[in-house]
C-alpha cells in the first residue's frame, strides 16, 4: 500500500508598501487607533528609533488577531504612544543593567576557564588529550553537509580565527615575537569570545568542568554549560541594542530540581525559563559566587523597580518575575 503524502505549497506576494515619510507613519499609527498627543514628538521619535524599532513597542499595545496567531493592525483602547515610548525607555535601563553584569560574568568565566584548563596544560585548549576525549569527537552543535569536522576542530577553527583578528593586540604580538605564536590558555581566554569561551567549557575534563562548576555552586557542568550558553545568547542580544524586556529565551536554559541548584536559586525550579527573570537570576548568582563583593544584584532590583506596568503587562506576566521577587536573598545580596 502506497503512503499518503501531503504537501502545503507556500505562496508568497511581492512587497509593494510605499516607502512613507515621518508624518505619513504618525497618521499610521493614529489611524490604526493609537493616542498620540503631540505630533511633534511621535516625529522625533521616528526619527531617533525609526518606525521599524518602535514597533517592537507598539506591537504589545495592539488588539490580538481573530484567529489567535499574533496581533491585528489596530490597537487596543486607550492605547498612547507614550505606553510605547515607556516601554522603550525602560527596556534601555534593562538592558544597560543587563549588558554590566554580563561583562562582568564574562570577565571571570575567562578566568576561571584560563585557571583551571591552565593547571592542567598550558596549551591544554589547543589538543584534545588535554580535554574530554568523547565531548571533542562529537559532532558539533551546528555543521554543513560535507563538513566532517568534530566538536574539537570546529572550535580550533574558530579559536584561530579570533587569534587572528587579534593579531596587532600589543599582548598577543608579544607572543608571536617571542614565542612564536604559543599562547597559553590564561592568555588566550582574553580574545575569546564569551560564545567561544563557553564552547571550550563544554570541551574540558570532567575534573575541571567539575571545579569551575563548584566555584559557581552548581553541581552539573551540563547545567552550568546551557547557562553559559543561554547568557550568551542575552549578552549578544544586549550588545546589538535589541529588545529584552518580554522577548522568549532562544535557547531555554535547563530548569534543574531544588537537590541541584543552590539555596538562593531554589525558586527557579517553578520558574518560566524561557524568559529574561530566568537568565537574571543565574547572571546574578553566578556573580555572588565568583565576586562577593559585587553590587549587580542591586543595581538589577534598583533598575526593575522602575518598572511601571502598562496595559496590563507586569514583571510577572512578560518577564517571568516571581510576586515576591524583591524578598528573595539573592536580590537582597549586600556585598562583602
Amino acid at each position: 500500500m502506497m503512503g499518503r503524502f501531503s504537501f502545503r505549497l507556500k505562496v508568497y506576494v511581492d512587497y509593494t508598501k510605499p516607502h512613507k515619510n515621518y508624518a505619513e507613519q504618525v497618521q499610521l499609527l493614529t489611524d490604526r487607533g493609537l493616542e498620540v498627543s503631540d505630533r511633534a514628538v511621535a516625529v522625533r521619535a521616528l526619527k531617533r528609533l525609526g518606525y521599524y524599532r518602535l514597533s517592537a513597542y507598539t506591537y504589545p499595545l495592539r488588539r490580538p488577531s481573530e484567529d489567535g496567531q499574533g496581533r491585528a493592525p489596530e490597537f487596543v483602547d486607550g492605547a498612547r504612544l507614550d505606553d510605547a515610548l515607556t516601554l522603550c525607555d525602560f527596556d534601555d535601563r534593562l538592558r544597560a543593567t543587563l549588558l554590566s553584569g554580563l561583562q562582568k560574568l564574562e570577565v571571570a568565566m575567562r578566568a576561571q576557564v584560563g585557571y583551571q584548563l591552565g593547571k592542567t596544560h598550558p596549551f591544554g585548549h589547543l589538543d584534545p588529550k588535554h580535554l574530554d576525549t568523547a565531548r571533542c569527537q562529537k559532532p558539533p552543535a551546528r555543521r554543513g553537509p560535507n563538513d566532517e569536522r568534530d566538536a574539537h576542530a570546529t572550535w580550533l577553527d574558530r579559536y584561530e580565527q579570533l587569534r587572528s583578528e587579534s593579531k596587532n593586540e600589543d599582548y598577543v604580538r608579544h607572543f608571536i615575537l617571542t614565542y612564536d605564536g604559543q599562547i597559553p590558555v590564561w592568555v588566550a581566554t582574553e580574545f575569546m569570545t564569551f560564545g567561544c569561551l563557553t564552547a571550550l567549557y563544554d570541551l574540558v575534563s570532567d575534573r575541571d568542568a567539575a571545579a569551575i562548576a563548584r566555584n559557581v555552586a552548581v553541581k552539573n557542568r551540563d547545567v552550568v554549560y546551557g547557562w553559559l550558553k543561554a547568557l550568551n545568547v542575552l549578552r549578544n542580544h544586549c550588545a546589538h541594542n535589541a529588545r529584552i524586556w518580554n522577548r522568549k529565551t532562544i535557547y531555554p536554559p535547563k530548569r534543574p530540581g531544588t537537590a541541584f541548584l543552590p539555596e538562593r536559586l531554589a525558586h527557579l525550579s517553578t520558574a518560566d525559563n524561557n524568559r529574561v527573570y530566568f537568565l537574571a537570576a543565574i547572571c546574578a548568582h553566578f556573580l555572588i559566587e565568583l565576586d562577593p563583593s559585587t553590587g549587580w544584584p542591586r543595581q538589577f532590583r534598583e533598575t526593575m523597580r522602575k518598572f511601571r506596568p502598562v496595559h496590563g503587562m507586569t514583571a510577572e506576566n512578560t518577564m517571568g518575575f516571581p510576586a515576591d521577587w524583591e524578598s528573595l536573598d539573592i536580590w537582597r545580596y549586600q556585598p562583602e
